[in-house]
């Protein structure tokens, strides 16, 4: 008998068909009722799961000083290179601990391999263990947050995250993750790019911010209302030559409605590079759709001068006291941590000496107010 039902269908048709309909005609029966269940809210089809209510037993290390500043944190990952976590109870309590009242939550788009000659995995032997993209740390990140009770769930934004930014496809897969999780996501990232550590160790060619899937999560991002939040370094370790840049400009220019967040200012382990005030102020006169994250190392080594080898890039904290005050709407504040929290509170109160010298007002906004006004809102 002939069969008029194509015996195919491309995956590109298959994801958008499976944005479209909420997956429900692709899946088994049950689960195919469970996606049909879901209302306008991701959290309606969720119920609290009271053994998750309870906080991991680990020692979280309180502030060095007294908390002076109330702030929102822009960047924090909530699982570690091996999907691991201590859990959003005992992140509440570390962030009550620093004046934190809510904060930017995604996963880890990368994972670690394990290390085949021990049972202990690569991510604790070796720096230079290979790294793949994890899909899979969204689904834990919202299904975590959604067996929250309301009063946690209320102080998180999540943010999705794991998918390759040199897939074609990213964009249909971040329409699928929209789609089963509705008016849940907040944001897109952090998406890695020109990455020292991870995107040199995962397999196939290292992403980069203007090509591959990029534009069309950009593309997407801009019409969903959703901020990008990308890490894309600005040059190569053991150079002080600027190679990277002139990509990040071409991804701003080729969306203007989509709004970036450039995670640490373009930098990481190893990076050092000669007056990034100058390259950061050029960056923000030039792109009226780029905000830029102060959080991880940039803090240290660039604002603090705390190099390990003791690397100067002649700017000082003045400098970039300077640099904010002449663009007090564009930055944001984020710890950075990565799954585990026991010394959290250590990595928001690093940021007073900064604070300390800026306006009340601009303080007002690279703490709370410039998140806010970046978050997709339902």
């Amino acid at each position: 008998m002939k069969n008029d039902t194509p015996s195919s269908i491309s995956r590109r048709d298959f994801l958008r068909l499976a944005a479209m309909t909420g997956v429900t005609a692709a899946l088994p029966q049950g689960m195919a009722v469970a996606a049909e269940e879901r209302t306008d809210s991701a959290a309606a089809s969720h119920q609290i799961d009271p053994s998750r209510a309870t906080n991991v037993k680990i020692s979280i290390e309180a502030p060095k000083e007294k908390v002076r500043y109330k702030l929102i944190d822009s960047h924090l990952h909530f699982t570690d290179f091996l999907q691991n976590s201590d859990g959003f109870p005992a992140l509440c309590q570390a962030m009550d601990l620093s004046g934190v009242d809510s904060a930017v939550i995604f996963g880890m788009a990368m994972a670690k391999q394990w290390d085949s000659t021990t049972s202990r995995p690569a991510y604790y032997l070796s720096n230079d263990s290979r790294c793949y993209y994890y899909s899979a740390t969204d689904y834990l990140v919202a299904e975590e947050l959604l067996a929250q009770p309301e009063y946690i769930r209320q102080r998180f934004y999540p943010f999705c995250c794991g998918f390759n930014g040199n897939d074609k496809f990213a964009a249909d897969h971040v329409e699928q993750i929209l789609r089963l999780y509705p008016k849940f996501w907040r944001g897109i990232g952090e998406l890695m790019s020109r990455h020292d550590d991870l995107t040199a160790l995962t397999y196939g060619e290292a992403p980069h911010v203007d090509g591959g899937g990029f534009l069309g999560i950009y593309d997407l991002a801009a019409q969903k209302g959703l901020p990008v939040l990308v890490h894309h370094n600005i040059t190569a370790q053991n150079t002080e030559d600027i190679l990277y840049l002139d990509e990040l400009k071409r991804a701003l220019a080729y969306n203007r409605q989509c709004r970036i967040i450039w995670a640490h200012i373009g930098i990481s382990r190893r990076i050092e590079v000669k007056e990034l005030t100058r390259i950061a102020d050029e960056m923000l006169r030039n792109n009226p759709n780029l905000w830029v994250d102060i959080s991880w190392l940039v803090y240290d080594y660039y604002f603090l001068d705390q190099f390990p080898d003791n690397y100067f890039d002649g700017n000082s904290l003045a400098d970039w006291t300077r640099l904010i005050e002449r663009h007090p709407d564009r930055f944001l504040l984020g710890t950075d941590k990565v799954g585990h929290w026991k010394t959290y509170p250590t990595e928001v109160v690093k940021y007073y000496k900064l604070l300390d010298t800026l306006k009340p007002t601009t303080v007002d906004a690279i703490c709370r107010d410039n998140l806010l006004a970046l978050l997709k809102n339902y």
